[in-house]
């Protein structure tokens, strides 16, 4: 009776945290301007009809993923119209399946604290901030979880076995639909298997049939790879380096992908000390019976924990791009070893519930201050929008009376939240295969911005055609990222003056002789 009332008590407390973390994500969604690749999603998928979305997706993508997320995106903004708040909603809802599916999954092999544990464990991580994005991977990772459960009950339970099977094999088709670095689900499913064949010395079939059916979902994606493929060349510099390994946990868990170079060298061994730390004792309450967690299991997580080193290979041998988002589904196996390697701790009555406690203290405190920042953050970013009058003016007198910016991003931001329609139409988005490759060994600016071009009315012309004249042209300068502006200016020898900021960058004069 005690025990199930403990039950009771801990599923009551997993939905209340899940709540909380909705509620949060919810405020914070309230003041979070859309920027970067959030723009992209939208430009491309606010269609005006289901066959223009698949021509676009075929043909000239602006974002690389199959089509199941942009076909999500397309009927909110059909129903909705452009509210961020309600397109963000997949990806909220996605991450609190995934923290659902993780307090089962846990609950199962060790006891409810640990199992609350790892339900908060991803919303203390940066991978928070994923539900606050208008893109693919807040909803993969509820996917990535759901697999995970689906797969843990059918080798579990025999009642029902054959619905978990189903839901196994249509959470793997969906995924692979989501994003196409999903079929790294398949990596840790067919490792455990092997595990498994190994153990009962025979094939479980009604599996292999499940993974078999979820892979079939591969089909679905072919007509999109084409478009998708344009990008595999000259995606970044230097190609996909082993360094994004490391990058991968950084974003995961941290949410910046590099830091300094000693940064980065503290960082890899911290996280080799961990992963020590987390093997070591699982593999100590495994062998002494103090939880209930399978050998597949534990080669399950392992393998899913360590989906950078996959991503890092897929893409570079296959693929040539990759970013440290694509291997975000880890964060549900590490989230499940973390919690269980600090299991025994949790047993103990007053340690267990200090360290609960302390964790959720810890991520109440998070969230005041998260939703402060977002508040603070859009009031700085809307206000540093106001062109200053010098600004405008020294727009107007030159010959082409247009803003110039380079960023497709601090263009796209400026598009859809500046309300003044006649400073938009003082500004135009620039670009230069040539400037790109010579600079930053890429064309994956350039290839956006064409598409772009394809799916809306801006004002977008090539850099030299814009600045072919000699006189005088204002330019808004980012530094960093993509961003080759600075370099090409300086090889034309050009006479650059600051003459304020906007967005939040500078405002340069330029003048050509």
């Amino acid at each position: 009776m005690g025990q199930a009332a403990g039950s009771k008590s801990s599923l009551s407390t997993a939905i209340a945290l899940i709540g909380i973390t909705a509620f949060v994500s919810l405020m914070i969604s309230h003041y979070y301007l859309v920027n970067g690749d959030d723009l992209l999603e939208i430009w491309g998928d606010k269609a005006s009809g289901l066959g223009t979305l698949l021509h676009t997706q075929r043909t000239f993508p602006l974002e690389i993923d199959p089509l199941l997320y942009h076909l999500l995106t397309f009927v909110e903004i059909s129903l909705w119209g452009l509210k961020p708040v309600l397109l963000r909603l997949p990806s909220l809802f996605g991450f609190l399946l995934m923290q659902l599916c993780l307090f089962v999954f846990v609950r199962r092999i060790a006891s409810s604290r640990t199992a609350l544990v790892a339900l908060l464990f991803p919303a203390l991580s940066a991978t928070f901030t994923y539900t606050l994005y208008i893109r693919p991977y807040g909803f993969l990772l509820g996917l990535f979880a759901l697999a995970s459960l689906s797969w843990q009950t059918a080798i579990r339970y025999e009642r029902h076995r054959i619905y978990w099977l189903i839901s196994l094999a249509l959470t793997i088709a969906l995924a692979i639909n989501t994003h196409y670095y999903a079929v790294l689900l398949l990596v840790p499913l067919c490792f455990a298997e092997l595990v498994r064949s190994w153990q009962n010395r025979r094939l479980d079939f009604p599996m292999l049939s499940a993974l078999f059916a979820g892979t079939m979902g591969t089909l679905f994606i072919l007509p999109f790879l084409k478009g998708a493929s344009e990008f595999r060349s000259n995606y970044v510099k230097g190609g996909v380096s082993y360094h994004t390994v490391l990058q991968s946990y950084n974003s995961i868990l941290l949410g910046a992908a590099t830091y300094s170079i000693f940064a980065n060298h503290l960082l890899a061994i911290a996280l080799l000390l961990c992963a020590a730390f987390v093997f070591w004792s699982c593999i100590v309450q495994i062998r002494t019976g103090q939880i209930a967690m399978h050998l597949p299991e534990f080669i399950f997580l392992l393998t899913l924990a360590g989906l950078p080193v996959f991503a890092f290979l897929i893409g570079h041998f296959v693929t040539h791009a990759m970013e440290p988002r694509y291997a975000l589904g880890a964060i549900v196996g590490i989230s499940v070893l973390s919690a269980i390697s600090i299991s025994p701790s949790l047993r103990l009555p007053k340690l267990g519930a200090g360290i609960l406690l302390i964790l959720v203290a810890a991520f109440t405190w998070r969230s005041f201050q998260q939703v402060r920042a977002a508040k603070t953050s859009r009031d700085m970013q809307l206000a540093s929008m106001v062109l200053a009058p010098a600004i405008k003016a020294a727009i107007m007198n030159t010959p082409s009376q247009l803003l110039y910016v380079q960023d497709v991003d601090a263009f796209g931001f400026a598009q859809f939240h500046e309300g003044d329609r006649n400073v938009l139409s003082h500004m135009a988005l620039v670009y230069s295969a040539t400037q790109e490759m010579k600079w930053n060994h890429t064309e994956t600016g350039t290839r956006i911005v064409t598409h772009l071009k394809r799916v809306e009315t801006y004002n977008i012309s090539p850099y030299e055609h814009s600045t072919a004249q000699p006189g005088r042209y204002i330019f808004l300068i980012n530094q960093g990222g993509w961003n080759w502006i600075e370099d090409a200016l300086a090889a034309r020898h050009a006479r650059v003056t600051p003459i304020g900021t906007a967005l939040g960058l500078k405002v340069v004069s330029v003048e050509f002789d």
